[in-house]
């Protein structure tokens, strides 16, 4: 092997590393904030609120600092035009409500359930691709929707059986699914008529998101929910949420990094992957032991998930006949989804 095809080797496992950590460090920060640390308060909407703001301080703090240090990026601009498009704007809100309803999601559930409560995104993405964008369907297609769904029913019924979940939170991961894949879709569009870099659509997202939330934080109280506990308070809770923040740019730039570096369907394999690993530690960190029905479940939706990467795989040449939309994780959205439609 010559020296410059390890060195990529090298910068490829880093970044695939790097996303991994970040990735799984989100899913356990934010269940922490609104679980662990806020039992009694609902925080969700504040949540997603705070990291969109220091999401947005940072790109106008990198701005600032590319006029002393010098060097190139893509600075984010204000354009009414593009941030009044409709598109922009039912990308930004689908955005957002996948961001509220997944913490909603996981204040009801365990990090182990993660991976199978979200699994229904793909179901969704495929029939809003079908019906929103006229793509074809095939039997290998409609085989993954099945192990999807069976794993999904397996999954839910174990976790209520050993109390494991609560049925308001399998409610809020299905809406946190749905909204992710028309999210994923109104990206596509926006992308596609726009021709917007990925740092000016992130500035964008997390300015109307925003601005859409501020009312919803005085009229449903969580501003003052978080005030009045002893979260404020806590310079533990300001670190996390410092950190979740800047941890929601870092995941997309590393997708988009991966991408660059790989492909898109590297990228959801890795994703994918990830997600394993994710269950298997949330399972080693509780300490709990699991039914081989559980397991089970996890397996379907894997095999499904499999089952789809592999058919995507085997008409990459003939994308026609093919489901070809990003699925994202959450915090993937604003970057990682949006650079790998552009990248293709």
């Amino acid at each position: 092997m010559i020296p410059s095809e390890k060195k990529k080797l090298v910068l490829i496992a880093s970044v695939i590393a790097a996303h991994w950590t970040v990735a799984m460090s989100m899913v356990f920060i934010n269940k922490s904030l609104v679980s662990g640390r806020a039992p009694h308060s609902d925080i969700s909407v504040f949540l997603v609120w705070v990291q969109n703001i220091i999401g947005i301080s940072i790109l106008i703090l990198m701005s600032f600092m590319s006029s002393f240090f010098k060097f190139s990026w893509d600075r984010p601009g204000f354009d009414p035009a593009n941030l009044l498009h409709p598109d922009m704007i039912m990308a930004s809100v689908t955005f957002t409500g996948t961001l509220v309803f997944n913490n909603l999601m996981l204040k009801y559930i365990s990090v182990a359930f993660y991976q199978v409560a979200r699994s229904l995104t793909l179901i969704f993405v495929i029939s809003l691709s079908v019906v929103i964008l006229r793509e074809k369907i095939t039997s290998k297609v409609i085989l993954s929707c099945f192990f999807i769904i069976m794993g999904f029913y397996i999954g839910v019924d174990n976790e209520i059986l050993s109390n494991g979940v609560h049925l308001i939170g399998v409610v809020y991961a299905i809406i946190a699914s749905l909204l992710a894949a028309l999210c994923g879709i109104f990206f596509k569009r926006i992308q596609k008529n726009r021709q917007l870099s990925s740092v000016q659509l992130t500035f964008n997202n997390c300015l109307i998101s925003t601005l859409g939330l501020t009312p919803l934080i005085f009229t449903t109280s969580q501003l003052d929910n978080f005030f009045s506990s002893s979260m404020s308070d806590d310079v533990t809770v300001r670190m996390l949420l410092l950190l979740s923040g800047a941890m929601s740019l870092s995941m997309g730039w590393l997708s988009a990094l991966q991408i660059s570096l790989t492909s898109p369907l590297t990228h959801n394999i890795s994703i994918n992957a990830k997600s394993v690993f994710q269950t298997v530690l949330a399972v080693m960190w509780s300490g709990e032991s699991r039914a081989w029905v559980w397991w089970l479940g996890n397996g379907l939706v894997m095999a499904g998930i499999a089952t789809y990467t592999a058919n995507k795989l085997s008409f990459s040449n003939t994308p026609a006949c093919n489901i070809d939309v990003e699925i994202p994780e959450p915090a993937d959205v604003p970057l990682g989804s949006v650079r790998s439609n552009r990248d293709k």
